[in-house]
């Protein structure tokens, strides 16, 4: 790990030099470490259950102030940088990917609050700042990457609305405390029928449901939203009626990032374990490391690595301008497709080793395939890429 924090800190020496970046590895290093794999998460009866060795994790980061660091100071004390968020989710992604997402899950569902009234921030930011998760849920059955098939209604009900219907695939359900969601308050489909609403966890007629088990980031809990007849405030609806999928790019292209740099640590966790392992192998009375189709291979996935980091700090670097959206789907892109092609190559160099189930690279390897998943597979980030590139052109 401290060859990563060194390539980490060539693109910003002062990182380091903080009390929370300082307190943040120790965190990582003693505590999520050692514990990857044994954790998980499971839903029981509305909530997300874990091994005690989540209690420890999550009470060392409230320790070290990590909730604090995704709020601005109004109500934390102490807002990171964009650049700083980004490299606690590059170490995230080395130590627990999982756990990473769970975080980048809560930083999106902040960031949609911060859209809200100055009565909203006041209620939820502090509850945030102090340990309280969030969560944003847009995926529905027959609403994926097309955000304007949203099919969750939220009728007038009075002075406020009544939810039913059915979000699928959330990351954070039932362990989020404050849910951000994206509902159909027009009743006919379309963008424009999209509103933004916080929902609360102790919302009535409010429930969580279990998925099938997944394959890898075993610690995300991950379930079905389920809203019958639910009430919601009228005053928990973030923004004007009918513009929650606008209320939402920002917030999914930074999540990319986010996304993006969890693929960056976790490559580079399954790199030194293989590189490694090559460097103790011996085949034919040889170490595999004077075979040059090795030596090309982890040259090729080191230089991919790097390029996939480049590409993240290039679109952190776009933030604010007309090129953000189009940057962060070329970084998710890349880095997702990267891990993956990292995660493959390694069980193979590895031999029949990397393909038993509680070896660490295999364990690693499913949670690398999750990634293309999140914030939208590769196809749809080169649908919007090529948007981005065809609007540019007839501008």
């Amino acid at each position: 790990m401290d060859n990563l924090l060194n390539i980490l800190g060539s693109f910003n020496p002062d990182w380091r030099g903080k009390k929370w970046a300082d307190d943040f590895v120790s965190v990582i290093k003693e505590t999520v470490l050692p514990s990857y794999p044994f954790l998980y998460a499971k839903l029981e009866n509305n909530k997300a259950v874990f091994p005690d060795e989540w209690s420890q994790i999550i009470t060392a980061l409230k320790e070290a102030d990590i909730f604090k660091l995704f709020v601005p100071a109004r109500y934390g004390n102490q807002k990171a940088s964009e650049e700083d968020i980004y490299f606690m989710m590059e170490l995230l992604g080395y130590a627990s990917p999982g756990l990473g997402v769970v975080f980048a899950s809560h930083g999106r569902a902040v960031d949609i609050i911060l859209q809200g009234t100055d009565a909203q921030k006041d209620q939820y930011l502090p509850m945030m700042a102090e340990g309280a998760f969030g969560a944003i849920a847009m995926t529905e059955k027959s609403a994926g990457s097309d955000a304007g098939g949203i099919g969750l209604m939220a009728r007038k009900n009075g002075a406020g609305y009544l939810f039913n219907g059915e979000k699928i695939f959330i990351s954070n359900s039932g362990l989020a405390e404050i849910y951000t969601v994206l509902a159909n308050t027009k009743g006919v489909k379309g963008p424009r029928s999209l509103s933004l609403f916080i929902v609360e966890s102790s919302t009535p007629n409010f429930t969580v449901r279990k998925l099938p088990e997944k394959d890898g980031l075993k610690i995300l809990p991950t379930g079905r939203l389920i809203f019958e007849d639910a009430p919601v405030p009228g005053e928990n609806l973030v923004g004007d009626e009918g513009r929650g999928l606008i209320g939402s790019v920002n917030v999914i292209d930074r999540g990319k990032i986010h996304i993006a740099g969890i693929c960056c640590g976790l490559a580079y966790r399954i790199f030194r374990e293989v590189f490694h392992y090559v460097q103790r192998r011996e085949q034919f009375d040889h170490p595999l490391t004077q075979s040059q189709d090795i030596s090309f291979q982890i040259s090729d996935m080191f230089t991919k690595m790097t390029a996939a980091r480049g590409l993240c700090f290039h679109a952190l670097k776009q933030i604010g301008t007309p090129y953000y959206g189009l940057s962060s789907a070329q970084a998710k892109l890349f880095a997702s497709q990267m891990v993956m092609e990292t995660a493959s190559r390694a069980q193979i160099l590895m031999g029949g080793r990397g393909y038993f189930k509680n070896d660490l690279v295999n364990q690693l390897s499913s949670d690398a395939r999750g990634m293309e998943y999140l914030e939208g597979t590769s196809n749809v980030q080169k649908m919007l890429i090529g948007k981005h590139l065809f609007r540019s052109y007839r501008e």
